[in-house]
């Protein structure tokens, strides 16, 4: 999944994985991510490492974060 050997920080490296699967419509326009708890579990990362990748994400206009509902695919 990650590679925490690569010289690419590991938000970087989550943020383009999320990409890849909506560009692939495993997550479709409109549908909720995981949590960030769930995200770093799936992927072995801190918390706050997830919470940078939807963020970073969120800036790019990929995600839009509504507080209290969740994180969902632009």
């Amino acid at each position: 999944m990650l590679d925490k050997e690569s010289p690419v920080p590991l938000y970087y490296q989550l943020a383009e994985l999320l990409r890849e699967r909506i560009v692939a419509g495993e997550y479709k326009a409109g549908e909720q991510l995981p949590s960030e708890r769930e995200l770093s579990e799936q992927a072995n990362i801190s918390r706050m490492t997830a919470r940078q990748a939807v963020a970073y994400l969120e800036r790019q206009g990929v995600l839009v974060v509504k507080p209290g509902l969740g994180t969902y695919v632009v």
